[in-house]
């Protein structure tokens, strides 16, 4: 079954019309800041279709910010500062967005994606609140925004389903999430030694782009994780990994840690197929692989933002 959007009621308070537009304005606003923010950060990456998809989001939040203005003016209620009811949002709403903000397998179409759950979520929100609200006209307004939200879920699956046709004869992601069926320790580890074998091409042919460059600290990163863990012998790659020809080392980074995501969520589902002394085997090397993608992000976060 799907894990329902908001884990717990959300603690609001009083639902009244002008607690609602204070909501109303803040989740928009919210929106348009973490867009903003994707954006930029996909920019500086060399993501630039992937920033294009956020900007497009980001320019659609904005109309609904004014959107939100135009209703509140028809309730005669004022619009508060955001961050007076930041505080009240629940904290589901914003779990996409930090789940993905250090990601390096972003694509327009799971941009969207993101986008389609963060309405599914205010959705959640408003219908929680319209059945919370004393007042029958503020529960009504309340019922106005759900049905808001579901239009522009609506528009933005439009929008995944056309980045997916777009991304579909180009996308090329060897190294796939499905999990494969492992039931032996022998299985898991010919399955690790291959995608390693892959990764640790990939970690060391843009350990070498990277000392080309000059950036000799990302480049003894990408080096010293191809030297983990050690590999058989006879490990032969599941298949190459192509690395993008760039100059932009936030770029080249993300690059890096994108076939440890992938190898991370075939853990993941070996993970939910596996018990006992097996499961114990998948969940260390899940560990060891999730500690090399949070180096990998913290070495990007530092040539994006440097001190």
């Amino acid at each position: 079954m799907r894990e329902p959007l908001l884990q717990r009621n959300p603690d609001i308070g009083p639902i009244t019309l002008a607690s609602l537009v204070g909501i109303a304005n803040a989740i928009e606003q919210e929106a348009v800041r973490r867009y903003g923010l994707l954006a930029e950060s996909m920019e500086s990456r060399g993501e630039a279709q992937t920033a294009a998809a956020f900007r497009t989001m980001l320019e659609e939040e904005r109309a609904h910010v004014v959107a939100v203005a135009r209703w509140a003016a028809t309730l005669h209620e004022p619009v508060p500062e955001a961050a007076l009811f930041e505080w009240r949002l629940p904290a589901d709403l914003s779990k996409p967005w930090e789940e993905v903000a250090r990601s390096a397998r972003l694509t327009p179409y799971r941009a969207f994606a993101i986008a389609v759950d963060n309405e599914q979520r205010a959705f959640a929100l408003y219908s929680y609140l319209a059945a919370q609200a004393d007042d029958p006209a503020v529960a009504a307004q309340a019922e106005q925004l759900a049905r808001e939200e579901l239009r522009h879920a609506a528009v933005v699956r439009r929008w995944r389903r056309q980045a997916w046709h777009r991304e579909r004869d180009a996308l090329k992601e060897p190294l796939t999430a499905v999990a494969p069926a492992i039931t032996s320790a022998a299985a898991l580890h010919a399955l690790l030694a291959s995608r390693e074998a892959a990764v640790v091409a990939c970690q060391r042919a843009l350990g070498a782009r990277l000392r080309a460059l000059g950036d000799l600290d990302s480049a003894r990163l990408l080096e010293e994780l191809a030297a983990l863990p050690p590999l058989p012998p006879a490990a032969e790659a599941s298949q190459a990994i192509e690395t993008p020809a760039s100059d932009n080392p936030a770029h080249l980074l993300a690059a890096a840690q994108a076939p440890l995501e992938a190898l991370s969520e075939t853990l993941e589902g070996i993970m939910r197929t596996t018990e006992g002394e097996l499961f114990a085997q998948v969940e260390q090397a899940y560990s060891s692989v999730i500690a090399r993608i949070a180096k990998i992000a913290l070495q990007t976060e530092r040539r994006l933002h440097p001190r």
